[in-house]
């Protein structure tokens, strides 16, 4: 297990996927620079997403349906179908549509 991953916080509400972070850190994804504490995956209404209890801002939300148990850790990778989050820093090339890297 990497040290990211020891030190977040993965939780499973229904159809989300969420990844506390412990504290806001900033990516660089396919829209450009964000910063965030807070990776959430799946489709969610309004309601649903406010169920969860996140802030307005410092989510990095991708709206995908997906499985939300339906993930991977590959070193310091997240590995959802069509996302991939590299904790570690940038990738050599980016296997995704969607994908953040930290900066």
């Amino acid at each position: 297990m990497s040290t990211w991953t020891d030190r977040a916080r993965l939780y499973i509400r229904g159809r989300a996927f969420l990844l506390d972070l412990g504290e806001e850190v900033a990516f660089y994804t396919e829209s450009g620079p964000k910063r965030a504490r807070y990776l959430l995956v799946g489709k969610l209404s309004l309601p649903e997403r406010l169920r969860l209890g996140l802030p307005r801002e410092g989510v990095l939300h991708y709206p995908l349906a997906v499985d939300p148990l339906a993930f991977e850790w590959e070193g310091e990778t997240l590995i959802l179908p069509g996302l991939r989050v590299y904790l570690g820093g940038p990738p050599a090339f980016v296997e995704t549509p969607y994908y953040a890297w930290r900066l």
